[in-house]
């Protein structure tokens, strides 16, 4: 009888450290964001049946666009005449004056991350993006000792 209840307090005390060292938390991953370059650029274009982007947008009427890259050495946005930066202190209820959010004083380009760029004219507007990267990205060309992405995305500015 001795026997039989040592071995259950034996098997007691293993199942007793096996749930304490086997919900031990391990903290040894470290994400490599800071070990590798990126480029990863997100808007709010629209998309149509087969998922590609639809770079429309109707006249006095705003896009959101966010570079969230990484590995940058730089970053900048640039936009053309006919357009203009916004904050973003607006809602969904604002929709109807977008050019009171417009953020006065300021040109064309920026180092902002994250920018709503507001369409004053019909036509065809461009937004460009440039990078540099320490090391080689998507669409990225060796310029000196660094990689650059020099994107431009062209929208299409509709009548109403």
């Amino acid at each position: 009888m001795k026997t039989i209840h040592n071995k259950i307090k034996f098997c007691l005390a293993l199942v007793v450290l096996f749930f304490a060292f086997s919900c031990e938390e391990e903290d040894d991953y470290e994400p490599p964001y800071n070990d590798f370059s990126s480029l990863t650029i997100w808007t709010s274009f629209e998309f149509d049946d087969e998922e590609q982007e639809i770079q429309e947008i109707v006249v006095n009427k705003y896009v959101a666009f966010n570079d969230i890259s990484r590995g940058l050495l730089s970053h900048e946005w640039q936009i053309e005449d006919g357009m203009r930066y916004m904050n973003g202190n607006f809602t969904a209820a604002d929709t109807l004056n977008y050019a009171r959010f417009v953020k006065s004083g300021v040109g064309k380009v920026t180092s902002d991350e994250a920018i709503y760029v507001l369409f004053d004219e019909v036509g065809e507007k461009n937004v460009r993006l440039i990078n540099t990267y320490k090391d080689s990205v998507a669409e990225s060309v060796k310029v000196d000792d660094v990689w650059k992405v020099d994107k431009t995305i062209t929208v299409t500015v509709l009548e109403e």
